[in-house]
């Protein structure tokens, strides 16, 4: 007998938590950022990718060029984004590994 697994991708849930964890990729791993190891945000902070944005330069302006995780208390990245010269250069909106959307977006639709 065959078994036939079907899977089925969620929607993207609101989940909000006042406290994120950094973590910057490297080279060979990511690890926690220790210079500023949680970002702490308000819900205002997400009603737009704009003001998300603005939150985050005036917090990470003088952190080194890579690129960063926020994570979720249960793991799950929120967003990831590259910082260069003290200025976010890109926002994902999509994991570039599974292709799935990161949680930040379900907040700006």
């Amino acid at each position: 007998m065959k078994t036939i697994t079907v899977t089925q991708e969620m929607p993207l849930r609101k989940v909000f938590e006042s406290r994120l964890a950094v973590f910057r990729a490297k080279v060979n791993f990511t690890a926690p950022y220790r210079k500023c190891k949680y970002l702490y945000m308000e819900p205002k902070d997400l009603k737009t990718k704009g003001s998300f944005t603005k939150h985050l330069m005036r917090i990470a302006a003088n952190w080194p060029n890579g690129c960063y995780y926020l994570k979720l208390s249960n793991n799950q990245v929120f967003v990831r984004f590259d910082i260069i010269d003290g200025k976010m250069h890109k926002l994902y909106k999509d994991s570039p590994i599974t292709g799935k959307a990161y949680p930040i977006t379900a907040f700006w639709k």
